[in-house]
């Protein structure tokens, strides 16, 4: 019997799959960023507008000798079991593998973030083929963290479902704060933690009254 998919991660998938970030993607430098909006009619995810995905190159790729791959077609049996073995790793591993020059990292505002292969596929349909206008947090996002690497991710507190991903290092470095609970929510800041932009933003009661008695007072 299947059970009813997780629609949200929680505080321990949150520390399984920062395991798993610095695990496989710690070093890769960010290629381009892209809105999730073509995937939001597929099972990938609900809703494109909070949904952002990561074109990560993998520096230690190119650093394989290129006899390696001729002296592995030279033999046939080699081959087909090489073939087998790289089908039967399916799409899980396209992070994990050195041989691969990139991966996709799909971060989902308020919901979940994951590697994933289903994107490479659909990212030219969301401003991938660079003709499409990316949405202005996107532009962002491209603006301060391209060409970074990611440098670290880091759950805050004791399973709190928000991560601390560090793109750079030193004065260049730039932190992306993903938050996972109720709306959630994605704040870009330098490498002193000031706010260079928000996806979501709310203005509190007391701020909306006090502006509002200000404007009154003044008329």
């Amino acid at each position: 019997m299947g059970g009813k998919q997780k629609s949200r991660f929680d505080g321990l998938d949150v520390a399984a799959m920062t395991s798993h970030v610095r695990r496989t993607l710690l070093g890769h430098k960010v290629a381009n960023v892209y809105d999730g909006s073509a995937l939001s009619a597929s099972s990938e995810t609900s809703s494109g507008k909070s949904t952002y995905v990561f074109k990560l190159a993998n520096p230690n790729a190119s650093t394989l000798p290129s006899s390696s791959t001729a002296t592995s077609i030279s033999s046939g049996d080699a081959n087909n079991d090489g073939n087998k073995a790289a089908a039967t790793s399916g799409c899980s591993n396209i992070s994990s593998n050195s041989n691969s020059n990139r991966a996709m990292l799909l971060i989902e505002s308020g919901v979940r973030f994951h590697t994933t292969s289903y994107a490479s596929s659909t990212t030219a349909a969301a401003g991938g083929d660079g003709r499409s206008m990316p949405s202005p947090f996107a532009s962002k996002l491209r603006k301060h963290l391209r060409n970074l690497r990611l440098e670290n991710a880091t759950q805050l507190g004791e399973l709190d479902r928000v991560v601390d991903f560090r793109f750079g290092s030193g004065s260049v470095a730039h932190h992306l704060i993903l938050e996972l609970y109720a709306q959630g929510n994605l704040i870009l800041c330098d490498a002193e933690y000031r706010i260079l932009a928000l996806l979501r933003t709310h203005e509190y009661a007391s701020t909306a009254a006090s502006s509002s008695s200000s404007s009154s007072s003044s008329s």
